[in-house]
């Protein structure tokens, strides 16, 4: 007779989680509003509930993250330089921070202050190659295009 698997409650919510979380991403507008959950088979924003936060926060994942700053040039076109970041290494989310904001500051510096108007992430708790153009509609669905020049000249 074959030994039973030993039942393992963190695997049971790795398990889980990952279920919850599949073809779901964080997406964050820098401007003081809170991070909202995308369904990325439907190109929506969800509700999120305690539950989903709460897997998100308390489990480590193998982060992939899409950072952009977004321009208006004089021409009244929108533009945006964008990094990808992968976390192989299960991570907090907590623990990114700091490495997602030396991202950002670095992108930040290397772009036109006179066409900055938002700077912007996407995440997703798995490994995900992100394509630049579907992020680009993704971050307006988010309203990251809706913020206008401060900086005159």
């Amino acid at each position: 007779m074959r030994k039973r698997k030993k039942f393992n409650p963190v695997k049971q919510a790795t398990s889980l989680a990952k279920h919850a979380l599949k073809n779901k991403a964080i997406g964050c507008i820098v401007s003081g509003t809170p991070c909202q959950l995308i369904d990325l088979k439907r190109n929506i924003v969800v509700p999120i509930s305690p539950t989903t936060v709460n897997i998100i926060s308390n489990l480590r994942h193998q982060w992939s993250v899409f950072i952009a700053v977004i321009g208006l040039d004089d021409s009244d076109n929108h533009y945006m330089k964008s990094e990808e970041i992968n976390v192989v290494n299960p991570a907090f989310q907590s623990e990114m921070v700091e490495t997602l904001n030396t991202h950002h500051l670095k992108l930040i510096n290397g772009f036109n202050q006179k066409h900055l108007i938002s700077v912007a992430w996407i995440a997703t708790p798995y490994i995900k190659d992100w394509d630049a153009a579907d992020a680009f509609n993704l971050l307006d669905m988010l309203g990251a295009l809706k913020f206008q020049k401060t900086i005159t000249e």
